[in-house]
């Protein structure tokens, strides 16, 4: 157990509360030493602070993860708050507690993390391993997916992939009903978004000869043709209200009537939805019907995009370049640094399938070059790179000023606010403990702060209240 927290009395609670459940515990006071601990040692959990005297912890987390023993990480808190929590959870957190501890809050979470951990290394030795071709990056949010579809795959389970449009959710789907027990059947997609107006009904359901205008024969529904498979349904949401009752008796019933027909056939498969809107609140609207939802809900895998994962796309652009050049039976191509940067400029909003289409294109206008250079690329990512180089350049201009201004926020990309306000916080309180450091009641004075404010935000931003000398 590596325990990582500024206060030595959680600290030493949290050992007393580790050795007496027989494991060994090891401390940090530091966030930085506490990493250099997780990469060093073979840790099974991770107990962190969010607020630490050189970062946040809830920013660790993913680092954390990454370590060799891939440990699971307990955040402890005495600045608790939903949004936090959240935040947390999505980064791959086993649990999230405030402070003051108690014995049982501090041993439930680390019990039932030890042995999730110790039955995942009693599993099977001989189990095959998760095949998913197309998926790259190291990214522990995306590993933490992986991992989730690799144990779904085992079972019957409805599984619901949600994230932003092209992140991968069709290449999920066919992960798992190639690794499920039914991958020797079919693998039916059905894009929800894409039913024709008018027969949704009989395209799922099938339909009998003559129950509308140009039905001169007896139609198979879609659901029918995925039976003992697999059936996706890709934007999930897009089905119509008037569907998803009938939908949601088959899945209840197992068994399928055609439109205009009488008899009932039977209708097993495995559902895989996906979906970029959240259903959540379009439950909540009447847009989507509750009950459904929750059918669809047997395991949530939420899928990361790739803004703010600069190494998950040089990994991914190197896969898809590798992959379209065997098949357009090219030599491979390298990256010219001036193609990778820019490709790191550009957000990607359209994820990894904008990114897989790039790749392919650049590599079929650069079959005289031996490298992938800008000019192989879409102009609109072109001018996005030209101008974050332009906007860095004035950006670092304006700071060479020295007139202790800020430079513009149009200079360049706009920072999230969270990002942004904590610097500004950052620069006052260093101005503030800068002149009037180790004056307490001054500092206060001028700040307009509580003490306990002023502290909190002093060991949030890793600057200590004594000015150094």
């Amino acid at each position: 157990m590596l325990i990582i927290d500024d206060d030595r009395t959680i600290r030493d609670a949290l050992a007393r509360v580790v050795t007496r459940l027989g494991h060994a515990p090891d401390m940090a006071a530091t966030l930085g030493e506490g990493l250099r601990r997780a990469g060093e040692a073979d840790v099974d959990v991770v107990f962190l602070d969010v607020r630490m005297p050189d970062g946040n912890g809830l920013d660790a987390i993913g680092e954390i993860k990454r370590a060799p023993s891939n440990p699971e990480v307990i955040v402890i808190t005495g600045w608790g708050d939903p949004d936090g929590a959240e935040r947390a959870m999505r980064q791959g957190a086993w649990d999230y507690i405030e402070k003051p501890p108690t014995v049982k809050t501090m041993t439930a979470p680390l019990v039932s993390a030890m042995e999730h951990r110790r039955q995942a290394r009693s599993g099977p030795s001989g189990a095959e391993p998760f095949r998913f071709a197309g998926i790259a990056g190291g990214n522990p949010k995306r590993a933490l997916c992986l991992e989730q579809a690799a144990k779904a795959a085992q079972s019957d389970v409805n599984v619901l992939l949600t994230g932003p449009t092209g992140v991968g959710k069709e290449l999920f789907a066919r992960a798992i009903h190639d690794n499920g027990p039914r991958r020797a059947k079919a693998f039916v997609v059905v894009d929800c978004a894409a039913l024709p107006s008018g027969i949704v009904e009989s395209v799922l359901f099938g339909s009998e000869k003559g129950v509308y205008t140009g039905a001169d024969r007896r139609r198979e529904g879609v659901l029918l043709r995925a039976h003992e498979g697999t059936l996706f349904l890709d934007e999930v949401g897009e089905m119509p209200l008037s569907v998803q009752k009938a939908f949601l008796r088959v899945l209840q019933e197992r068994r399928v009537r055609p439109v205009g027909g009488l008899e009932e056939a039977p209708c097993h498969f495995r559902l895989v939805a996906a979906t970029n809107q959240n259903l959540e609140t379009m439950a909540a609207e009447g847009l989507f019907r509750e009950d459904l939802l929750f059918r669809l809900q047997g395991v949530g895998i939420e899928l990361p995009s790739l803004a703010g994962h600069p190494d998950d796309i040089l990994d991914f652009a190197a896969h898809f370049a590798d992959e379209a050049a065997k098949r357009l039976d090219m030599a491979a191509r390298t990256f010219s640094d001036e193609f990778s940067r820019a490709l790191l400029a550009y957000p990607w909003p359209g994820n990894v399938r904008e990114l897989k289409n790039t790749i392919e294109g650049a590599l079929a206008l650069a079959r005289g070059d031996e490298a992938l250079l800008p000019v192989h690329l879409p102009l609109h990512i072109r001018v996005c790179a030209a101008r974050n180089r332009v906007a860095g350049r004035a950006v670092g201009a304006a700071r060479e000023e020295g007139d202790g201004g800020e430079p513009s926020l149009a200079l360049g990309l706009l920072p999230q606010f969270r990002d942004f306000r904590d610097q500004g916080e950052a620069r006052y309180l260093r101005a503030l403990t800068g002149r009037f450091g180790g004056d307490v009641t001054r500092m206060l004075e001028i700040s307009g702060l509580s003490r306990s404010r002023l502290y909190a935000l002093l060991k949030k931003h890793g600057i200590p209240a004594v000015r150094s000398a």
